[in-house]
């Protein structure tokens, strides 16, 4: 099937921010994949729309950054996703705010997914993957936080 193009367009990504450190498990006999699933993985984003109609989605992953006693790759990345919306389309406020919340966001994440799988790669357990992302429960999630916010 051809596809039908979204009128939410990526222009650029760029890696802000990258931190990395590894706890090694010395001799221990170790299952890495277990020690990848139990990884305590957070997940920010803020999207700032620009004077010139481009929006810059901000996102971060934090990896074992709380629980840093865990074995493996403790890391931190922060990105930017750059975006703006086909001068042809028209959409609503609503319309434009769910492309970049729920598309861009997506894109967003398997950016930061593909820098994660290719920096681990060369690592000593070899590539980590990010599992993928609810993104409805991510967005409601800080819907929520920024509604609590706001009482206090």
């Amino acid at each position: 099937m051809r596809i039908k193009k979204s009128p939410l367009i990526l222009h650029d990504f760029y890696v802000l921010d990258s931190k990395y450190k590894f706890n090694d498990p010395g001799n221990k006999k170790v299952n890495i994949r277990e020690i990848f699933d139990a990884y305590v993985i957070d997940l920010d984003f803020i999207a700032k729309e620009q004077k010139s109609g481009e929006t810059f989605l901000f996102t971060k992953i934090s990896i074992n950054d709380i629980d840093t006693s865990l074995l493996g790759y403790i890391m931190f990345v922060e990105g930017v996703s750059i975006f703006s919306f086909d001068k042809n389309a028209i959409l609503t406020d609503k319309e434009k705010s769910d492309f970049i919340y729920i598309s861009g966001l997506s894109i967003a994440i398997n950016n930061l997914r593909t820098y994660i799988s290719n920096v681990t790669s060369s690592y000593p357990f070899g590539k980590f993957q990010l599992p993928a992302v609810d993104v409805g429960a991510l967005h409601a999630d800080k819907k929520k936080m920024l509604k609590n916010r706001k009482k206090n």
